[in-house]
């Protein structure tokens, strides 16, 4: 009963003021201002997001170059190349240089 009563002044007062002016209604300077915040909000996120791509781009390149660095360095080390191609503990150099293969004789 009390709501309807509320309700029903609620309608009483909004017939007295029934005329309508379209230029009267805006949002105003707080609607601009809150507008505008989130305007410049999503041109600073943009500007994140772009900043995050390129670090984590950066960061993928440089993976990619030390692992491919890694590769190259394991595959140096698994296929000798040279004078340590013949013998691979280095005999023929120690034999180049005059000292004997055999330091116990």
């Amino acid at each position: 009963m009390i709501v309807q009563a509320v309700v029903s002044a609620a309608v009483l007062l909004a017939e007295k003021d029934t005329e309508f002016d379209p230029t009267s209604v805006s949002p105003g300077v707080g609607g601009f201002f809150a507008f505008a915040g989130l305007g410049v909000g999503v041109i600073l996120l943009g500007f994140l997001l772009v900043s995050r791509l390129r670090r984590n781009q950066y960061r993928h390149e440089v993976r990619e170059q030390i692992a491919a660095e890694q590769a190259e360095a394991a595959r140096a080390e698994a296929t000798p190349t040279g004078d340590a191609a013949t013998d691979a503990d280095g005999a023929d150099e120690d034999r180049a240089a005059g000292a004997d293969p055999d330091p116990r004789n």
